[in-house]
């Protein structure tokens, strides 16, 4: 995970939502133990973790080196997991197993006493990443060909698409039958029509269900020989995340995207870029243009009147954020930084997702 790019709980904790940060670090830790009575208790498969305690590692316990001699030139995603709510949790991934436990996982300044260790596998080469929402009568989302942090951290290599199904009919972005058919194979894995496991979830989880659908946020992966793994399952996310319209038209605007949080805007545009982080006097009630937003740009949404990116999906963390500044936004956006100039007076409609440039400029 990059450092500009902190788990949601952190970006919570960045915007002084203490309450919310707590709640969403408690549910985070728990994510494995929810996966795993899934998988136990329904068949649905996730990337099951060898766990430590984070002192056979720095120890090298002989059960760890027996591990490190057998996986050790394996892709790995690892997580130092804290016993205490109050510590952070340190994630990396993409590295061999041995080059992760050599070159960060010993670098890390923490207590060992205090970490469980999860050491998960990994592919470098993902055919889908999902992020998905079931709510009591729709499911909405998002899919992209390749690795899943481009839709959490909204560093899309390509555009994603959008769909949306009320149990009844589905919406897709795009008509694409290979991203369909995925999209629907990984919704039908939560259909659990037997009430005894119901149950069972209801009991040991707090699950709870829609048309025998399990309810919730929902992260997933589709690795290279096809299988479908669910890599989150969130209680606390989905009440956060309102349900998007349901899909019209595309418009014919000079600029488009995906609207992230409504609100009508005209104010001038700053256009802050990664290379001029430093050097930007970003005046309050402006309109944040980027590619993408990350944790340093954060003072900039905070002051802005709205925010639109040209990169980025809806439920990256990032427009997550948006939403709980109440910051009208706009994500997707192609040619965004082509056709705004500095200083452009705009209209961001986040209604409708449109960024009108307007015919008079302000001078800044």
């Amino acid at each position: 995970m990059s450092e500009f790019q902190p788990s949601l709980t952190e970006w919570f904790a960045q915007i002084g939502e203490v309450e919310e940060s707590n709640a969403f670090r408690q549910e985070d830790s728990g994510k494995n133990d929810r996966l795993e009575t899934l998988y136990q208790t329904a068949g649905l498969k996730y990337e099951r973790p060898t766990i430590f305690q984070a002192s056979d590692l720095f120890e090298k316990s002989p059960a760890f080196q027996d591990f490190l001699t057998k996986h050790g030139q394996e892709l790995c995603a690892i997580r130092l997991v804290p016993k205490d709510k109050n510590l952070p949790k340190l994630r990396k991934r993409g590295l061999s197993i041995k080059e992760c436990y050599e070159t960060w996982a010993l670098k890390q300044n923490i207590d060992p006493k205090l970490y469980t260790a999860e050491i998960l596998p990994h592919s470098g080469i993902l055919l889908w990443s999902t992020i998905f929402v079931v709510k009591k009568n729709v499911v909405f989302g998002e899919i992209i060909s390749g690795l899943h942090s481009q839709l959490t951290h909204g560093d899309t290599k390509t555009e994603p698409f959008q769909f949306r199904y009320d149990f009844s009919k589905w919406q897709w972005s795009k008509n694409n039958q290979a991203m369909k058919k995925i999209v629907k194979a990984t919704i039908a894995l939560l259909n659990v029509p037997q009430q005894s496991i119901r149950r069972t979830l209801t009991k040991e989880l707090g699950a709870q269900f829609t048309r025998q659908h399990l309810m919730g946020y929902f992260e997933t992966t589709v690795w290279p020989d096809g299988t479908i793994y669910y890599i989150d399952y969130n209680r606390v996310l989905s009440t956060y995340i309102p349900t998007p319209p349901a899909f019209t038209k595309k418009l014919s605007a000079l600029l488009s995207g995906t609207p992230a949080y409504a609100g009508v805007v005209q104010a001038p545009a700053t256009k802050v870029e990664e290379r001029t982080l430093g050097k930007v006097d970003f005046e309050a009630g402006t309109i944040l243009v980027c590619d993408n937003t990350d944790v340093r740009y954060l003072s900039f949404m905070k002051k802005s009147a709205a925010i639109v990116t040209e990169r980025g999906g809806v439920l990256s963390h990032a427009a997550i954020i948006a939403r709980e500044l109440k910051k009208p936004c706009v994500v997707g956006v192609k040619n965004l930084l082509r056709k705004i100039k500095q200083g452009d007076l705009i209209q961001v409609d986040a209604n409708k997702g449109t960024v009108t440039v307007l015919p008079k400029s302000l001078s800044r």
